[in-house]
């Protein structure tokens, strides 16, 4: 995070750098425009007019310029021989001190501009306070010297901007970096207290008011899913109570010698249906614990090819159609983790294919993937598989008693950090993968 703030504040500096230069060169154009201005008081420039002037006089014919200028035309002895709209405060003699003066400034503060021909000297003049001159003089020295001091004026210019940009970015960190932490924070779901200042306090408030209906909401989802584990842990508690009872005396009144067939066979039937209902309360309070506890609570080193070969072995002894095939290929796995849980999901796979197929092959296959330091179990039967929609939400808990192997299973191995892949494939096809310790 701390990098995504520090890049956010040098873009922001070399944008701010980068228009500066833009300005700058846009203020060279800009200036070089302006102060080579011939200002165009008239629409034509100076130079037309006089090229007009002395057309017109060549052919005879007046010569169209605008209102409020004059010309006049003054022979190589200094007297005026031709004009238009002469001014009466304008001289008609004029000696070479005159010329001189007027070339470079103004002739009785008229504005005035020359052509020379081989007959004359044509004069333009303009209204009076219609034009400003200036007198500016460079050496050949200043003008070989122009480009490095462009460059040194353009890299003032730069550091300038860079420090500017600086100065006025150090807000514009702290308020990044503070809603860059809130973030963070609303990501993890943690109190979040933020000051509400600078030009970035309306998104700060507002994160604000978002964490706090984040902790209400979670303060809401936390006693709802507290009592809804306590209620699940007391009705179980309450369930197991009369199953003992009734289990106790089923067993005792089995050991009756004079109970006929049908009556054994009753008691029997009892005895079964109180083991399961026992089964199906300990999978709703391991679910209960997996679902809102989601750690395991006994870790422990664990043999995996040694808990492979107790389930398989309770359930070969407990079915007459488990076929089942152990194929161990490092006997030295050792995962980490709560061995009731990790037997817990094993067993409910391969009790899942036993249960649900007449006749099927069960195969598991134990292997370590070095490279990556995993251990992989994969459960395959040769059955008529399962269906998709059970394999699509696997890790979702069913709403009835029914299916709850499977995603208890999910729930388990995801719990240790492992993945749970399920997929039909000639059969249906478990892999378990884990860390190895």
């Amino acid at each position: 995070m701390k990098k995504t703030i520090i890049k956010i504040y040098f873009c922001f500096i070399i944008i701010s750098v980068i228009t500066s230069i833009i300005l700058l060169i846009l203020n060279f154009l800009t200036f070089a425009l302006t102060f080579s201005d011939e200002r165009k008081v008239y629409n034509a420039t100076p130079q037309k007019m006089l090229e007009e002037t002395v057309n017109a006089y060549e052919n005879g014919r007046k010569p169209d310029i605008p209102d409020g200028t004059w010309t006049i035309l003054i022979s190589t002895y200094g007297n005026v021989i031709w004009s238009e709209n002469m001014p009466e405060d304008i001289p008609s003699s004029y000696s070479i001190n005159d010329v001189a003066k007027m070339a470079k400034w103004f002739l009785n503060d008229y504005p005035v501009y020359l052509r020379t021909e081989e007959y004359g000297l044509f004069v333009l003049g303009y209204p009076k306070n219609a034009v400003g001159k200036y007198d500016m003089e460079y050496s050949m020295a200043w003008f070989d010297s122009l480009p490095q001091r462009i460059v040194i004026v353009f890299a003032v210019n730069v550091i300038i901007a860079a420090i500017l940009a600086c100065m006025l970015s150090t807000g514009i960190y702290k308020n990044i970096k503070t809603v860059m932490l809130g973030i963070s924070s609303l990501r993890n779901e943690t109190p979040l207290n933020l000051k509400e200042k600078g030009f970035l306090r309306v998104v700060v408030k507002n994160m604000n008011k978002t964490s706090q209906k984040i902790q209400y909401k979670n303060d809401v989802i936390k006693r709802r899913d507290n009592a809804r584990a306590n209620w699940i842990a007391g009705v179980s508690h309450d369930i197991r109570t009369p199953l003992s009872v009734i289990s106790g005396c089923a067993e005792e009144l089995m050991t009756n010698e004079k109970l006929t067939a049908d009556e054994y066979g009753k008691l029997e039937l009892i005895t079964a249906q109180t083991m399961k209902i026992k089964k199906l309360v300990g999978d709703l309070n391991l679910i209960s614990s997996l679902e809102y506890d989601m750690q395991p609570l006994k870790m422990t080193d664990i043999k995996v090819c040694f808990l492979l070969r107790h389930v398989a072995s309770d359930i070969i002894n407990s079915s007459v159609n488990a076929d089942i095939e152990l194929i161990l290929n490092d006997e030295n796995a050792v995962v980490r983790g709560d061995e009731h849980l990790i037997e817990r999901a094993v067993f409910n796979i391969i009790n899942n294919s036993v249960v649900h197929n007449e006749s099927c092959k069960v195969t598991i296959t134990e292997r370590i993937i070095k490279s990556d330091n995993l251990v992989e179990i994969e459960i395959r039967d040769n059955g008529t598989g399962v269906e998709k929609e059970v394999i699509d939400n696997i890790g979702i808990i069913p709403k009835t008693a029914h299916g709850l192997g499977l995603p208890v299973a999910y729930r388990i191995i995801t719990a240790h950090g492992g993945n749970f892949i399920a997929e039909n494939d000639n059969g249906f096809c478990v892999t378990i993968i884990l860390s190895c310790k």
